[in-house]
Order: structure tokens, then sequence, then C-alpha cells
């Protein structure tokens, strides 16, 4: 099999399950990860032939995505801005808008000096902490989870990319590990916020293998997590600080209004797609 009719092969199954532009983008990465190769050489060599080894991993990687597990998943990788973090089924896909969020609290806290503490709450892979400590390296970067599989990607995922974090188990939900949690200049949070009753409109990719518990909230209490992360910042949070948190566009205005009426002061930002995703709160 040459390289381009592996490509034909991978952009005419995947098109039975993806639409055009994601099953191009998919096609894009598998290759490259088979072939080690940029698209342009890619290209050059289109009439390459894989050996046994490449095409056995190409019909292995293909029946596991026609299952319709990400491709995230079957590659071991996603990527977060310009880091490369691991990923399985114990943690969720990172996600553009949670990068926008990052970059949101990183743009906003420019001249916050050295020693700034950040804790971010819902770690999962280890994204946003590891990310914000590339970018600050004189911060101080502490994050939560509670999912021990979920710390230990993180973990992986921090010492991969030489960014130092420091990580420890918390259910926010229990009044007694928030105990655990130390005062912090800067929170940031992407919590769990699709009502468990839009599951069944989700795409198989995402609801029969990411996380439930990242991912869904009860249907009669959509804001759980972000009432519960007012309570820590009210108790926690260090005069003149902040926190940063991803919205469900759907309840954005709910979440804006609870916190309003919480004493909070509030700015929202929308993400690339123009939906109303991100909110920053703040006590003065």
């Amino acid at each position: 099999m040459t390289l381009e009719e592996a490509h034909r092969l991978l952009i005419s199954t995947l098109g039975e399950i993806y639409d055009e532009r994601e099953a191009a983008s998919i096609t894009a990465l598998v290759m490259e990860r088979l072939t080690g190769m940029p698209k342009g050489l890619r290209l050059v060599h289109k009439t390459d032939l894989f050996n046994s080894a490449q095409t056995a991993l190409l019909h292995q990687w293909l029946g596991e995505m026609q299952a319709f597990r990400p491709v995230q998943y079957v590659l071991g990788e996603a990527w977060f801005g310009p880091y490369a973090f691991y990923v399985d089924e114990r943690v969720l896909i990172p996600r553009p808008e949670t990068e926008e969020l990052a970059d949101f609290l990183i743009r906003d806290s420019a001249d916050r000096p050295a020693g700034t503490s950040v804790l971010d709450i819902g770690t999962g892979s280890g994204c946003i902490p590891v990310y914000l400590k590339k970018k600050r390296r004189d911060f101080v970067v502490r994050a939560l989870d509670t999912s021990q599989p979920a710390l230990e990607i993180a973990q992986r995922n921090s010492e991969v990319n030489d960014a130092q974090v420091e990580f420890f188990k918390c259910d926010i939900l229990r009044a007694e590990d928030r105990q655990l949690i130390p005062a912090s200049d800067l929170f940031i949070s992407n919590p769990p916020y699709i009502p468990e009753l839009q599951k069944k409109e989700m795409d198989r990719h995402v609801k029969d293998f990411e996380p439930g518990i990242a991912l869904f909230v009860p249907d009669n209490d959509p804001l759980l997590f972000y009432r519960i992360i007012a309570e820590i910042a009210e108790e926690k949070l260090n005069p003149g600080g902040a926190l940063w948190l991803e919205l469900h566009h759907d309840h954005a205005e709910a979440v804006q209004q609870w916190y309003r009426d919480r004493g909070f002061s509030i700015e929202s930002k929308k993400d690339s797609s123009g939906k109303n995703r991100m909110l920053k709160a703040w006590k003065t």
C-alpha cells in the first residue's frame, strides 16, 4: 500500500462517520503519525510503500476509529497550544475553547508578579496548568482533580512538558475535601457543565468514550460546580484575586447572574465561534 492509497482509504472510511472537514483533519493526523512526515513531504513521497508494521497499525487504528473511538485516544496524543499531551479514556480531550480560556487568564494577568499562585480546579489531563506554567514560569501553579487516574496522567504530562505543577486529589463536592484547597491568587476551571439530558444528543465518540464524570451534571442543577467554585473562591481567593471559568453557552447568562448576585464583578468573553463561553469574576 502506497502513502496515497492509505490516504484515500482513510478519507473514504472516515467520511462515513465524520463530515468532510473532520475526516480530512483526522486523516492528516494519522498519516503524519504513521509516516513521520508533514503534508508537503507526504505529497512528494506519495508513491512510497508502507512497510508491514505501518500497514498493520493503519488497519488497527482505522478499526478503532470505525468504532467511534476518538483519534486522540487512538494515537494517545492531543495538542493544547504548541504542547503535546498524552490522553486516553481516563481524561477529557483538550478543546480549543479551553485553550482560549487559559489565554484569557494569561493576557489578563500579564502584570501579576512572580510568585502569583494559580489553582486549576478539575484538571483532567493537566493541559491548563501545564500550559500556564510553560507561559509563566514564575507563577506557582497547582491543580486538583477528584480522579486519581486523571491525576496520574496530568503528572505524566507535566513531566514530559517540563512544567513544575503540584497536583493533589480533592473532591470539591465534599466539604471536608475543600479544606485541602490552598489560598490562591487566581482560580481557573473547566468544570463539568453538560446536563445529563443532553447526553443523547451528543456524538458517539464523545458520550461513549470521554469520562462522564468530567462532562455531566444533574439536569436539575446545571450550575452545580459553578456554585461550589464560587463558595471556594469566597473562602480561598486571596485579596485582589480573580477566577476564570469555561461556560456552557446555554447557561452562560444564568452563571453570570448567579455570580453577580453573590457580589462578584464579572467580565464575559465569547470564544472564536462567537459563543459566550468564558467568564472572569472577582470581588473588590
